[in-house]
């Protein structure tokens, strides 16, 4: 009786431990996305995902929700935080509000073009930003995800110079550097959630909003607004991010499978964008869109109370603004 009670606990302790394993060969994550299945950002998220799959044989599976299903930004993070969710795909304004440093994406005019986006996310001083990040959010970020840059869309009138947005209350994501932005470009920056850009426009909470051609053209933005101002004010920049405890409990090799993914995701993305925006915004015309586009340096000059606020705010992070701005073409 001893003998066979004995197999019994052996053989149920052996069939535990067949179970744990053939538990860890397969690691299931959530990830989420704030827009539309067939926006960029979310394709982003779906190509990083199915490229980690690959290279893990399939033992990382990720499955991407988008259109905020999993929550609105702020809760996608807050979610991560306390190991609810694993992973995300998030704005860069979304992160601020977990770490103040990453402001300095948020800086208007900071960035003119995607090689210049591309170069700086390689170099040191991006390198430092995301360690600062990680440190005071407790989040890790993986990737870049560069959407591009912002333009203005209202329902109201062509703009042209800042006077023109005297008067109009204009959607910015829920972040102090695009509010202070759009402010000092002469309109009233207002934040709301992405999710409720349409109803406050049909309820004229606000006139117009903004956000980069792509997106403009996935939600038929033309439906609701007539009016693109090409100002390009803000590079679009967002990044695939995990919760920390997701990040440490991976293997080194797993850890490195998931950066490579990233990388190619990011190359791979950027491609997409240049050739999005471009038929995106024939798009947004042929739709009878009247698009403007203004002298720049009419809404430059207007921002550099912004850069002064940084600098007081993060002096140490001046030298890292000043190696983004050598990078300009």
């Amino acid at each position: 009786m001893k003998t066979l009670k004995l197999f019994l606990i052996v053989l149920g302790c052996l069939l535990f431990a067949g179970t744990q394993v053939a538990s860890a060969k397969t690691i299931k994550w959530r990830m989420s996305s704030c827009l539309n299945s067939e926006n960029l950002f979310t394709l982003h998220a779906k190509d990083w995902a199915k490229r980690v799959g690959e290279k893990t044989d399939n033992r990382i599976q990720i499955t991407v929700f988008d259109s905020e299903k999993l929550g609105s930004e702020r809760e996608t993070l807050e979610q991560m935080k306390i190991h609810a969710l694993q992973a995300g795909i998030l704005s860069n304004s979304a992160l601020t509000m977990f770490g103040g440093t990453q402001a300095i994406y948020n800086l208007p005019y900071l960035f003119t073009n995607l090689d210049q986006c591309v170069a700086f996310s390689k170099s040191p001083e991006a390198a430092l930003l995301s360690k600062l990040f990680e440190e005071k959010a407790n989040i890790k970020i993986i990737g870049l995800f560069p959407e591009g840059f912002r333009h203005i869309m209202n329902a109201t009138k062509p703009i042209n110079t800042p006077e023109d947005l005297a008067g109009m209350k204009i959607r910015v994501m829920e972040n102090p550097t695009h509010i202070a932005s759009m402010n000092a470009m002469g309109a009233t920056g207002t934040p709301i959630s992405w999710g409720e850009v349409v109803t406050s426009i049909q309820t004229k909470v606000i006139d117009g909003f903004e956000n980069s051609i792509p997106t403009l053209a996935s939600v038929k933005a033309w439906e609701f607004q007539k009016y693109l101002a090409l100002t390009t004010h803000f590079y679009d920049a967002s990044f695939v991010v995990m919760g920390m405890d997701t990040w440490n409990s991976l293997s080194k090799e797993d850890q490195a499978l998931v950066m490579e993914a990233s990388d190619e995701a990011t190359l791979n993305s950027i491609e997409k964008i240049k050739e999005y925006t471009a038929k995106d915004l024939e798009t947004i015309k042929a739709n009878g869109v009247a698009v403007t586009t203004p002298d720049l340096g009419l809404f430059q000059k207007r921002v550099e109370p912004v850069y002064q606020a940084f600098y007081k705010e993060y002096p140490q992070l001046k030298p890292v603004v000043e190696k983004a701005l050598s990078l300009q073409k």
